[in-house]
């Protein structure tokens, strides 16, 4: 899914960076990539109900590395009935949250609604 979400992107003429999975080992390549700049940052939540644990660690790395982006969460927890806004986002920390998989659409809707706040 990550490299068809860059292929999407980059289609619409972002400019992307695409890290490894939201382990140990990317939350310190977040770390390096501290005062780079991005917009939006597009993270899996495998378990986005939740502020403990795995979740809450890679939120609070995103946040730190990229404080000014807006943060999409996608995740396989997650029903289209939820809705990008829901409460949940807003509990997460999060500006939106996606199903995934996600649609093409959904996606590019998404960044723009986040690139547009």
């Amino acid at each position: 899914m990550r490299v068809l979400i860059s292929e999407w992107l980059a289609g619409e003429g972002h400019d992307v960076r695409s890290l490894p999975r939201h382990d140990a080992a990317s939350r310190h390549n977040l770390h390096h990539t501290h005062g780079a700049a991005a917009d939006v940052v597009i993270l899996d939540l495998p378990h986005p109900r939740s502020r403990s644990g795995e979740t809450a660690r890679a939120l609070q790395a995103v946040h730190a590395a990229f404080p000014q982006a807006s943060v999409i969460g996608i995740s396989t927890q997650l029903a289209r009935s939820l809705g990008r806004d829901s409460d949940v986002a807003r509990t997460l920390g999060v500006n939106q949250l996606l199903p995934k998989p996600c649609t093409r659409d959904e996606l590019l809707g998404a960044v723009a609604a986040a690139l547009a706040a």
